[in-house]
């Protein structure tokens, strides 16, 4: 660190900032200059020392918003901006086997609902409140939901009171954003399908609170940092400030806050927004550092002791300190020292595009910075979870470290007429004498006074350069892509079922009508096979008792000359029931007989150590497959159509061989002779 010192300058003049004056003809301090709003100062210094490091509570963060708890002292949540959340489970009973959960997401009126979530997968509503999703479907919908918005006074759950009387239209959860979800239990065989987590987590995605906006006068939903900023301040759950800011100011910055910054990906998005979570019991101040954080905003206090609010955007200096205003130079440094810069930051921020989840940003790194170091220095990871965008948070992050690493930190003494400094976010110094010149931030301030009167004006300034308040397009950096969630492919299909007349034996010389049903063995042998039969047409389904790791079954019993339609599914062993295969209009039949076997069995080289063995498949009722054998071992399984053109090329290595074939009824019947024998030699 490097320190100046210069000699104490005379004084005098009447120093005015906006038309007011502050100062007397001597140097003095007027009533007005003092008159700096208390409440204000300490809205100010907390929010700007929260900003250093907003504190977050886990109750706020998105992993736990977005859960579904039980909590009798959980607090109130409030929410700003497009949130996507669970919540607080306040009411759960059920009867006669359908359950019944009000779930409180948010303390407040909020705007719309633009999506919900059952175990985290979107789903749709009729206009009855039923989930129309076919998981949800059997036989009528099992799923309804309902929604308050949170208005005072509330409207009641109707439906809750008309099961339980005791709940009356007393419990209107007033001001409380709810939900109330309806589930119907199913049979055991279906309940793991429709509910695999038992009942369904619900989560919803909505347009939350709504703020004044002072450009046209009206209240609507916004993510507009500057209008949520003052909108907050204002709030009685916030610092109950109604008038804090001037119009001017948030008009002004709610201008820049939706101007639309193109995307390195494509497209564009305003430029800065704030979505988040607060409880009602934290600290205002902690709630509103995590709001400036998330747009590197600034609050400064006006003369007439209003707060100014300014987002991260470059303003040209409008006050100028020039050598004359000086009484000391008291210090000058190169910032902070190797051991408290860092020249790259860590952020996560809550990214809307990632199913407005906590996420890391892409780290800033600063390679001029790094050069000037000697290698990476890593800086505290910035929390910046009201942010919504990659873009937006990289731009914070690069502006941050502009701030928290400056180049020069001044510390001044001035004359009186400095004191307009105090209001300003940056200045400019134009004292070449000293080497001082450019645009600096305002770090901190002092007044002196002797006899009542303003003597000096003390000031710590931070060199910044414009510079760290744009982005480029090649600055937005790589946006996080999450993996792909873990999901099961389903239960599934089974495969070449066929079905054919088949009539069992029960005595000599007498047959009862039945059909037989065949299908390829389950890919896992954990999959048990679901066979169902009825009349074709009807919807009364039997179950048929089938063994596991089977892969035929006979119905017996049938109305010969009746055609039935049979279902055929895999079960897991938690009982979830995978989509069936269909085979209709099956006419049962009392008498079946062998298959006969393919015809004209030919083989012939196919090249490459192997042998090419055609055939054309048996024309027999109730064919399933047709297998082929090389010197009498199975080589082979085709399943085709009766009376099918077969080729089938078989791997066997060089050498002479014998092949035969044969066919396969639906009743596992092998025919009683076989096609072939036929011998070839392969090369």
């Amino acid at each position: 660190m490097v320190a100046v010192v210069a000699a104490v300058l005379p004084f005098a003049g009447t120093v005015t900032a906006f038309g007011i004056p502050l100062t007397t003809a001597v140097g003095g301090l007027t009533i007005a200059g003092m008159a700096v709003n208390v409440a204000g100062s300490l809205l100010l210094s907390t929010a700007s020392n929260a900003l250093l490091g907003p504190k977050i509570p886990d109750a706020a963060r998105p992993e736990n918003i977005q859960i579904n708890s039980k909590s009798a002292t959980a607090p109130r949540i409030g929410h700003v901006g497009l949130r996507k959340v669970g919540g607080n489970v306040v009411f759960h009973r059920a009867k006669e086997g359908v359950s019944y959960r009000v779930v409180v997401h948010g303390h407040g009126e909020v705007t719309g609902i633009v999506q919900r979530y059952l175990n985290n997968e979107p789903v749709a509503l009729d206009a009855e409140g039923q989930v129309t999703d076919e998981q949800y479907q059997l036989g009528h919908p099992r799923v309804r939901i309902f929604d308050r918005l949170g208005l005072v006074p509330e409207a009641h759950y109707a439906q809750v009171s008309e099961i339980w009387p005791a709940w009356t239209n007393a419990h209107r959860l007033d001001g409380l954003w709810s939900s109330l979800i309806i589930c119907e239990s199913v049979p055991p065989e279906h309940h793991r399908a429709m509910y695999p987590n038992n009942e369904p987590g619900l989560n919803v995605l909505a347009e939350t609170a709504r703020f004044h906006d002072p450009r046209n006068d009206e209240v609507t939903f916004t993510e507009n940092a500057a209008l949520i900023i003052a909108g907050y301040v204002a709030l009685g759950d916030g610092f109950n400030r109604p008038d804090a800011f001037e119009d001017g100011n948030i008009s002004e910055q709610a201008d820049w806050a939706d101007v639309m910054m193109p995307l390195a990906s494509g497209g564009t998005e305003p430029q800065f927004r704030l979505s988040g979570s607060y409880l009602l019991n934290e600290k205002p101040q902690d709630v509103l550092g995590r709001m400036l954080a998330a747009c590197g905003g600034r609050l400064r206090l006006t003369p007439g002791g209003k707060l100014r609010l300014q987002l991260g955007v470059w303003k040209e200096p409008e006050f100028t300190l020039g050598f004359g205003d000086l009484l000391e130079v008291q210090e000058v440094n190169n910032g902070p020292d190797l051991l408290d810069r860092y020249n790259e930051l860590p952020a996560r921020f809550t990214s809307h595009d990632l199913g407005h989840v906590e996420v890391d940003a892409e780290r800033w790194t600063d390679a001029a910075r790094q050069t000037e170091d000697g290698g990476a220095l890593v800086g505290p990871e910035k929390s910046l979870l009201m942010c919504p965008s990659h873009r937006q948070c990289r731009a914070v992050m690069k502006l941050a470290t502009e701030r928290d690493n400056p180049r020069q930190e001044v510390t001044l003494l001035c004359k009186p007429k400095a004191l307009p400094a105090i209001y300003e976010d940056v200045i400019a110094l134009d004292i070449p004498q000293m080497a001082l010149v450019g645009e600096y931030e305002v770090a901190s301030h002092q007044l002196s006074f002797e006899q009542g009167l303003l003597r000096a004006v003390g000031l710590t300034l931070r060199l910044v350069n414009s510079e760290a308040f744009t982005l480029s397009l090649a600055e937005q950096g790589a946006v996080q892509n999450l993996p792909e969630p873990d999901t099961s492919d389903g239960v599934p299909l089974p495969q070449n079922v066929v079905a054919a007349p088949a009539g069992v034996q029960t005595a000599a010389n007498t047959f009862v009508a039945g059909i037989a049903v065949a299908w390829e063995a389950a890919p896992s042998d954990a999959l048990a096979p679901v066979l169902k039969v009825t009349r074709a047409g009807e919807t009364n389904w039997q179950d048929v008792p089938v063994s596991a790791g089977t892969t035929s079954a006979s119905i017996s019993g049938l109305i010969d000359g009746q055609a039935y339609d049979l279902s055929l599914a895999f079960a897991t062993p938690g009982g979830v029931v995978g989509d069936a295969v269909s085979v209709a209009g099956i006419v049962a039949a009392a008498v079946t007989d062998a298959p006969a076997p393919p015809n004209g069995l030919t083989v012939s080289d196919a090249g490459g150590s192997t042998a090419l063995v055609e055939m054309t498949a048996a024309i027999s009722p109730g064919l399933w497959k047709t297998e082929v054998l090389r010197d009498g071992a199975l080589v082979g399984v085709i399943y085709a159509g009766q009376g099918a053109d077969i080729g089938f090329v078989d791997a066997c290595g060089p050498g002479t061989f014998t092949w035969t074939a044969r066919s396969v009824n639906v009743s596992n019947t092998v025919s009683a002779t076989l096609a072939g024998p036929v011998s070839a030699t392969i090369l």
